[in-house]
């Protein structure tokens, strides 16, 4: 069985099973190849969704066969977590194709797209989470050898947004290396004057032909760094023609320009990195990437992929949950094209916007023959008494104004209410999203923390003159740190060196003397523990220059700075405490309100620090609505109160008819 899919350009067949690979539906259709979603089945259920991308049959020749060739020989050897990975390498009926790694998720331009659509601006910490990521996959990119040691000197030339995957997992990817340059590819598939790749984010030097480098690279990525963090984009122009024009020569407006209060530092890294002179940015994504993330430090920004896969969460819905509510709905059906063979369409699920239903009919009037005699309503005379004097007394309107009285003045108390109560829920999960904050700040804190600590000790585990000394006896350690100041503790700080026979450990050295005894570590290792009044971190660096047998090891035991945690924790919490370190830690409170209901919040864990499960236990702070909202309500509702009783005592008083 065949099937046609009407958004291919060349309108062909393609069989749904395409070698061992069953094709699910087509993607997107490029210059010279075509993108298809895939399934590969396997022994005992084996199961996985792919990427195949085929050459395009119409344009098939030699030519173009091995530019094709080129790129999958190309990216197949690109193996980085941040870089799509190729899987093989085929050909099926004389058609060439590779599969590809299948990122569920959007890319960068659609991101940008919903955070606009949405009034949503995307995080500093998230752009630029998500940037030093790409520059670390064109670093690698950039330094490739092949398998001879010989530099590639591969260059993207099309670093665009639309290149760069973001998946629901919180996974960053680079993609499409198709017009990627290496010195040494089987066929130059662009010369000198011919460009390629998206206008909009070519360097100068690739708008006017000349040879490029690594370098413009960088000026791309410095593009999608400007647009994610100003939601703006940076090259506009009439034409084709203008828009280069504007990229060799107009200056570049400053991102403050477009986003008041634009950090200063983080606009020289941009600046620098869309510097016009290949000379004057930076040499290497590398050292931009590094540049970025000392920029994270020094304001503390919480990053990690948990904060991305939260982003894409709320900005898409996966693929998966929308296929099972599309089958779960009842919904009306939409066709697929019918096979080839005649088969009939296949039904898929549509989706109706919600309050889509048709209107109900009008009733038949007197008019209308077929209704005459149920769709009239009889409407039963007035009769009105008339006394002697021919004056024609009415009925009184008094009630009736009572009762609009006491209607309007409900609404209002009721809409006083709604207004409050949608304010404190909306002020409510404002501070459940804060909370989800800070248990990121701690697990950064403990990361900070971690880093700085095993800094100190692989510093100071590789002295040289530690390591002479090394095998000596503990007297002699004690006077090299008396005199050398080699081992020194900061204050609330413990450093011990600890020397291994075997898994038997023995202390050599404590600073201060009279501080407690560690627990000895080996290797590198990271331990975060609590007492209840404080979060200690001991990390730990072996030592080296033993030649009898033994082994040893430096541990570097600091209190973990909760100031601005605390901080933060006391704006949004009642009481907050910390679990799994040992004792339970309070970090704010406690307070009264022991009567909400607390949350908890598991600590994400990164690779910087490891331990059980640490959790944020708070109580979040309750939401204030409207001040007046309870003295409105209450004059509404007494006014609305006082009125209804009115109406029925008007009622009972009314005369008869």
């Amino acid at each position: 069985m065949e099937m046609t899919d009407p958004r291919s350009p060349a309108g062909g067949q393609l069989p749904e099973q395409f070698g061992r690979y069953s094709l699910l539906g087509h993607l997107a259709t490029g210059g010279m190849a075509e993108v298809w979603l895939a399934r590969q089945l396997g022994m005992e259920g084996f199961e996985k969704i792919v990427v195949i991308k085929r050459a395009r049959p119409e344009l098939i020749d030699r030519e173009t066969t091995r530019l094709f060739l080129d790129e999958a020989r190309l990216v197949a050897t690109l193996e980085h977590p941040n870089i799509a990975q190729v899987y093989e390498i085929g050909s099926v009926s004389g058609s060439y194709f590779f599969v590809m790694e299948y990122v569920d998720g959007a890319d960068l331009r659609r991101l940008i797209e919903a955070a606009l659509a949405k009034h949503q601006r995307i995080s500093l910490p998230d752009a630029i989470y998500i940037i030093t990521h790409v520059c670390a996959a064109l670093h690698y990119a950039h330094e490739k050898r092949d398998l001879d040691g010989h530099p590639l000197q591969l260059v993207h030339r099309d670093v665009s947004p639309s290149n760069v995957l973001l998946s629901h997992d919180g996974a960053i990817k680079v993609c499409d290396f198709g017009i990627a340059k290496a010195h040494n590819r089987e066929s130059e598939n662009t010369k000198n004057g011919v460009l390629k790749g998206k206008f909009s984010y070519m360097s100068p030097e690739q708008c006017e032909g000349n040879p490029i480098d690594r370098r413009s690279d960088v000026f791309s990525i410095g593009i999608l760094l400007y647009e994610l963090t100003t939601l703006s984009k940076l090259f506009r122009g009439q034409s084709d023609y203008g828009l280069l024009q504007k990229i060799i020569e107009a200056p570049i407006p400053p991102p403050s320009t477009r986003v008041p209060g634009y950090s200063p530092a983080l606009e020289q890294i941009v600046m620098k990195a869309l510097a016009k002179s290949p000379a004057d940015r930076y040499p290497t994504a590398q050292a931009m990437q590094l540049d970025l993330e000392e920029f994270a430090r020094e304001h503390k920004l919480a990053m990690s992929s948990v904060r991305i896969a939260k982003l894409m969460s709320s900005l898409f819905e996966k693929r998966n949950e929308a296929m099972l509510r599309a089958r779960a709905s009842s919904a009306p059906q939409f066709s697929e094209p019918a096979s080839t063979t005649g088969g009939s369409a296949r039904s898929m699920p549509g989706f109706l916007a919600v309050g889509s239903a048709p209107l109900a009919p009008p009733p038949p009037t007197s008019h209308d023959p077929r209704g005459a005699a149920t769709a009239t309503t009889a409407i039963a005379p007035i009769a009105l008494q008339i006394p002697a004097t021919g004056i024609v007394r009415a009925p009184s309107q008094r009630p009736t104004l009572l009762l609009v009285g006491a209607v309007l003045a409900g609404a209002l108390a009721g809409g006083v209410m709604v207004a409050d109560q949608m304010i404190i829920t909306a002020g409510d999960r404002a501070i459940a999203s804060a909370l989800a904050g800070d248990a990121d700040r701690v697990s950064s804190v403990f990361e900070a923390a971690a880093r700085s600590a095993h800094m100190r000790a692989d510093g100071i585990a590789t002295t040289p003159m530690l390591r002479a000394a090394i095998e000596t006896d503990a007297a002699t350690l004690r006077d090299l740190a008396n005199t050398e100041m080699l081992f020194t503790a900061e204050a609330g700080e413990t450093l011990e060196v600890f020397q291994f026979r075997g898994n038997k450990p023995s202390s050599l050295l404590r600073i201060p003397r009279t501080g407690a005894a560690l627990q000895p570590l080996t290797g590198r290792e990271t331990r975060v523990t609590s007492d209840g009044r404080g979060i200690t971190l001991a990390g730990s660096a072996p030592i080296s220059g033993y030649t009898r047998g033994f082994t040893g090891g430096l541990v570097i035991s600091t209190p973990v700075d909760l100031t601005s945690l605390r901080r933060a924790l006391d704006e949004h919490a009642i009481r907050a405490s910390l679990t799994g370190l040992g004792d339970e830690l309070t970090l704010a409170g406690p307070r009264d309100g022991a009567w909400l209901a607390p949350l908890k919040l598991v600590v994400p864990s990164t690779a910087a620090w490891s331990g059980g499960v640490v959790t944020l236990i708070a109580t979040p702070r309750r939401a204030i609505g409207l001040t007046w909202a309870w003295q409105v309500r209450t004059m509404s509702g007494g006014l609305a109160a006082l009125l209804l009783v009115g109406f029925v005592i008007g009622l009972v008083r009314r005369p008869r008819s």
